[in-house]
């Protein structure tokens, strides 16, 4: 009798899972031009550092400064919100470009060190935050103004935002 209910259950449950399998997805997964674990070349240190030094790199509400000696800048928000920090940042041989910063606010100040992996396939390069980020196409073939390249431009464009914030805050 344990035998039948054993082959019942099996049949059963053998017979939801290939349904489920037919089912389409409530939601479909997310088009990405992903490159699997095993596509692409890991970039040098030397070939990542062009990409970033002496460059400010734009991001929704602020910025954040790569000085071509290994300084790094950044300001993010206004008033209450503004923000600042001062750090370092590198590029390693290992595809990673990193920087390390103390990150001020209006009532604490705190080290932060943020990584970005780097990869790249025949002319596209890749890019993902670590530790769990999703890659994404950081600079196309043909770069497109929608690649995240695009919003690293020449020189410290974040000054000004960086000593605004640091007024606000009543830092020196």
């Amino acid at each position: 009798m344990m035998r039948i209910c054993d082959l019942r259950f099996a049949t059963v449950l053998l017979a939801a899972v290939g349904l489920a399998a037919c089912e389409a997805p409530s939601t479909l997964a997310p088009v990405t031009n992903s490159p699997p674990p095993d596509h692409g070349t890991i970039p040098s240190a030397a070939d990542l550092r062009p990409f970033y030094a002496d460059k400010t790199w734009f991001w929704t509400d602020g910025g954040g400064y790569f000085g071509p000696t290994g300084t790094f800048l950044a300001a993010t928000g206004t008033g209450d919100k503004a923000n600042y920090a001062k750090g370092f940042w590198w590029t390693t041989d290992r595809g990673a470009m990193c920087f390390d910063a103390i990150w001020h606010t209006k009532n604490s100040a705190g080290d932060g060190v943020t990584c970005f992996d780097q990869r790249r396939a025949g002319e596209v390069w890749y890019q993902k935050k670590e530790p769990s980020g999703s890659w994404y196409v950081f600079k196309s073939e043909l770069p497109k103004p929608e690649d995240e390249f695009a919003k690293l431009k020449p020189g410290n464009q974040i000054e000004a935002q960086l000593q605004a914030a640091k007024a606000t805050l009543s830092i020196k």
